[in-house]
């Protein structure tokens, strides 16, 4: 059998069986400490998982399943303009809400209340809200801005369990997965097409 090199300290050696490893005693007993101890370590870090997931709360599942929203529409809206400013954006840019996730928490995972912006109009001009429906407008169209406008008097409550929040969570994951795929810019009409179409897949609102 050709030379191997030893596992743990190095060296060249010539093995006597196919799945040997190491040289010699001395470093077996190394390297079977360290398999055990990698071992345990996986274990735990599974068992952390369990624990974590046990003890995470459901204000901190929809932040985790907020995260996973803003990504699709940063992927719907990639190589689009700012919402509000109409200009071109960045590589870094939010997504970013008409109606506050504050102010209207009911809304806070609907595709349609959310929109690709810069960082500066959604983090240091609050949103920016007045030209964020000058650019719904003039983007999408009038019929489009008052159907954005309308959705604070059609969903007032939002109530969902963790169990619901792991659900959509998958499920956004894998809506997130597909877009990456896809990897492309989509026309204006298509936007509206994909928000309306992803929006029945997570079915958070019916």
């Amino acid at each position: 059998m050709k030379q191997k090199k030893c596992k743990v300290c190095k060296e060249l050696f010539e093995p006597t069986q196919f799945a040997q490893a190491v040289c010699g005693y001395k470093c077996a007993m190394v390297h079977s400490y360290t398999l055990r101890k990698q071992k345990e370590q996986r274990e735990w870090n599974a068992e952390k998982k369990i624990i974590k997931d046990k003890i995470k709360t459901l204000s901190e599942y929809a932040k985790e399943l907020q995260k996973e929203v803003n990504t699709i529409v940063r992927l719907i809206d990639k190589g689009t303009q700012c919402i509000s400013t109409l200009k071109t954006l960045n590589e870094k840019y939010d997504a970013g809400h008409f109606y506050s996730v504050g102010g209207n928490p009911a809304l806070r995972f609907h595709l349609d209340n959310i929109h690709a912006q810069s960082v500066y109009a959604n983090q240091y001009l609050s949103g920016d809200q007045m030209n964020y429906l000058n650019g719904l407008n003039e983007v999408y169209g009038l019929e489009y801005k008052e159907y954005v406008i309308s959705l604070k008097g059609r969903y007032t409550v939002l109530k969902l369990t963790i169990e619901e929040m792991k659900d959509k969570i998958t499920i956004s994951r894998g809506i997130v997965k597909w877009l990456k795929l896809q990897d492309r810019s989509y026309s204006d009409k298509k936007r509206i097409e994909l928000r309306k179409e992803l929006n029945l897949k997570l079915g958070i609102y019916k």
